[in-house]
């Protein structure tokens, strides 16, 4: 959530106040910082698996809630909506991971399959994600 959400004001601001290349200060500001979020991501998504596998998470939510993550691409280009245990499988199967932060409080972790996948991206939706792990906590 840090990540995600202090990613366009800190463009703005290194734009801003920042000419030039300032090369160490971008790899600090933000290569480094979205390697820890993509590291927080994966370490998440493992507990998250874990939790899952112990308390069924994913089967309770399916049956009573309809909650999802975001949605996936298959390799024929339909989409699905991502439940819980998809999230957590898409993170931890994933090759790489990008962001779209196109849409204003509503960050997207991309995550692109290693070859030979049945799906083409993963969108997860980082708000989404959020708010189950503070419900998960309460």
């Amino acid at each position: 959530m840090t990540f995600a959400f202090s990613r366009g004001p800190l463009e703005r601001l290194v734009e801003k106040k920042f000419e030039g290349e300032w090369k160490y200060l971008r790899k600090f500001v933000f290569e480094i910082a979205e390697e820890r979020a993509i590291k927080g991501c994966i370490e998440l998504a493992i507990y998250l698996r874990a939790l899952d596998d112990e308390e069924k998470m994913s089967v309770w939510l399916r049956e009573n809630s309809g909650r999802t993550f975001g949605q996936v691409t298959s390799s024929d280009g339909s989409t699905t909506p991502l439940a819980l245990r998809e999230v957590a499988n898409k993170i931890i199967h994933a090759a790489s991971f990008s962001w779209d932060f196109s849409t204003e409080n509503k960050p997207f972790l991309i995550c692109m399959p290693r070859d030979n996948q049945r799906w083409r991206q993963a969108n997860i939706d980082i708000v989404a994600l959020a708010a189950f792990c503070g419900q998960l906590m309460s």
